[in-house]
């Protein structure tokens, strides 16, 4: 048996008539006939009834032709296997937190986009909420999230593990302590993400599992990563940011049992097509390679 007989058996059903068939195979109706008739030799069965101008599945053809959409199904599962590298291309939108946005995602699309010129990516920043909004909404195709996220809609695939430090500038008193205490921590000014910062969220989460009573002096609030940094940069107060952002003139701070860790999370909608899933895959495939050398240069 050969697969090109189960596609023209499966062509035949659909048509109703060999003329017909034959027309959108490209072959002559004699052709055709006769590739069936092997398959049904083969079969050791009937699985077409001819009558008049129209044909019909026989009983056996009822049940042959339920295998017959299986094995082409697999077939087609197996074809787009191996034909991903070739087929990935189109304009796509993601949105992700100022982190992702400005350390990790630039070189990771750096890296596909060089691969795949026939590929468009565009990034819209925005906080936890603003891209899981634009993410129901197609807004945008991808969306990178913090977890725990319980959204039915959407497909939810682990992307990175991103490690949050407290930090100050490296000439900042605190550095001036022997050791730094919770009591030594609670007199610093600080700079922090607005609240609707997933990484603020995280790390008031962190501080209220050493204290109820710490409430933060914060005398600065800001959007973006580069503002918080720079801030902290000029010795404005303590902050916390991912390890993939710490600058050099920023110092961590060690603190008693302090380690807090946060997941992105790579989402696109359910009902949007085999290519998110392809461009998905691919993003994952370029974050473990990122990943691989960002460990090893903040070794």
């Amino acid at each position: 048996m050969e697969f090109r007989q189960i596609v023209y058996f499966l062509e035949i059903s659909e048509s109703g008539t060999f003329q017909k068939a034959a027309s959108r195979l490209g072959l002559t109706q004699p052709a055709l006939s006769k590739q069936i008739f092997l398959l049904e030799k083969e079969l050791g069965v009937s699985v077409l009834e001819r009558g008049g101008r129209s044909v019909r599945l026989t009983h056996e053809g009822e049940q042959f032709y339920k295998y017959a959409i299986r094995m082409k199904e697999l077939w087609e599962e197996i074809h787009n296997t191996f034909a991903k590298e070739n087929e990935l291309k189109g304009n796509f939108s993601l949105s992700a937190g100022g982190t992702a946005s400005a350390f990790i995602l630039p070189q990771i699309l750096k890296d596909i986009l060089k691969k795949r010129p026939e590929l468009t990516l565009s990034v819209k920043e925005g906080d936890a909420k603003e891209t899981k909004d634009a993410l129901l909404k197609g807004e945008v195709d991808l969306g990178i999230l913090t977890g725990p996220i319980s959204e039915p809609s959407l497909n939810v695939l682990e992307f990175l593990s991103d490690r949050i430090f407290p930090v100050a500038a490296k000439d900042h008193p605190i550095f001036l302590k022997k050791k730094i205490r919770l009591e030594d921590l609670k007199k610093q000014s600080y700079v922090f993400f607005h609240p609707g910062s997933a990484l603020r969220k995280a790390v008031e989460k962190k501080i209220k599992s050493f204290t109820k009573e710490f409430g933060p002096k914060i005398t600065m609030e800001l959007r973006s990563v580069e503002s918080v940094i720079k801030s902290l940069e000029a010795g404005l107060g303590i902050g916390f940011l991912s390890e993939y952002s710490i600058s050099s003139k920023l110092k961590k701070i060690n603190f008693e049992d302090w380690n807090t860790e946060r997941k992105f999370f790579l989402c696109y909608r359910k009902k949007s097509g085999p290519a998110l899933a392809l461009l998905a895959e691919e993003l994952l495939r370029a974050s473990e390679k990122w990943k691989s050398g960002k460990e090893s240069s903040l070794s």
